[in-house]
């Protein structure tokens, strides 16, 4: 217990020290969350702020325009580390920190933190607290976070940033590898034009699948969640090594690890760069994963165990 007590407080003497080293300026973020209506995957690409939210009259917006991996609430720890000089901005004299949230019918929409000033009714300067107006359906909520006498904004991020670095580290020779069986129940292959790429005919092969593993093991506190995909591989003349993702699956934490799966369709056609397909007697499925975290790398696991099939020798003709 000593040694665990002499290890925390060289951690945490090791991050006050890198806090205080950056000479901290208080500084808010300043930034706007779009909501959960934007993901990574949404084109907001050069939108203003009334392009990208269509926001009511009164309702603020700080560029940059920030959204979240998958829409739910932006990491602030991640912003700072990365961002940091880009997403603040620095204290003036009696500015406090705010966050400004817009609701419609108890969802929120959007979220804006930012420097200001703010008073009362009476004209008061208000330096804390959480204020809520509701207007029908509408609701604002503004929270005054931090005053300009006070530098404690910048040291704990900075302090947070640290330690989560470190606890990244207590994760980093986690070994995420486990367990997984495979087999293909119906394997056939066909013929046809492949309009996505010409019009040429090339081989396009379909089969179901059965798979089985436990992933529960695989949570801790820094996995998120787990990408799966499931990966078919194999050699033609035209081509020395071929890979084609049959089929993939998102995991959350806290959701059901443990797969089972019977006879199975692949989620994407496997197509093959020509007719390589038809009478391939070595093709193999391997299962992988990305490993997405909170902080740290982004490991990308190969599951032990692996299975091999041959297609047909003859093209089907039936529908399948």
């Amino acid at each position: 217990m000593h040694r665990y007590n002499i290890f925390i407080a060289l951690i945490l003497g090791t991050c006050t020290f890198i806090a205080v080293a950056q000479n901290p300026v208080p500084r808010c973020f300043d930034f706007t969350w779009l909501g959960p209506r934007f993901t990574n995957e949404s084109v907001f690409m050069n939108a203003t702020c009334q392009d990208a939210t269509r926001m009511a009259n009164g309702i603020p917006c700080r560029e940059p325009l920030v959204v979240s991996y998958d829409g739910s609430w932006p990491d602030v720890h991640y912003i700072w580390k990365n961002y940091g000089q880009h997403a603040s901005c620095v204290l003036a004299n009696n500015d406090v920190c705010a966050q400004f949230t817009y609701y419609f019918n108890g969802h929120v929409e959007n979220s804006t933190y930012m420097c200001t000033r703010a008073v009362d009714n009476m004209g008061q300067a208000v330096t804390s607290g959480c204020y809520t107006q509701v207007n029908g359906s509408f609701t604002t909520r503004t929270c005054l976070l931090l005053t300009r006498g006070n530098a404690i904004l910048t040291y704990t991020l900075s302090v947070l940033a640290c330690l989560t670095f470190l606890c990244f580290l207590s994760t980093l020779t986690v070994d995420y590898r486990t367990a997984a069986q495979m087999n293909t129940v119906k394997v056939v292959v066909k013929n046809v034009p492949d309009y996505g790429a010409s019009r040429e005919r090339n081989d396009l092969g379909f089969l179901t699948f059965d798979l089985k593993t436990d992933l529960s093991h695989l949570f801790n506190w820094n996995v998120k969640q787990l990408f799966l995909y499931l990966t078919a591989e194999y050699t033609t003349t035209n081509n020395e090594l071929n890979q084609v993702v049959l089929w993939d699956k998102i995991i959350l934490r806290g959701e059901n690890a443990v797969l089972d799966f019977k006879n199975m369709n692949t989620k994407y056609y496997f197509w093959d760069d020509g007719n390589g397909l038809k009478g391939h007697n070595n093709v193999t499925l391997t299962l992988s994963w990305n490993i997405i975290p909170n902080a740290g790398l982004l490991p990308n696991i190969q599951a032990i165990g692996q299975h091999s099939f041959k297609f047909p020798t003859d093209y089907t003709q039936t529908k399948v």
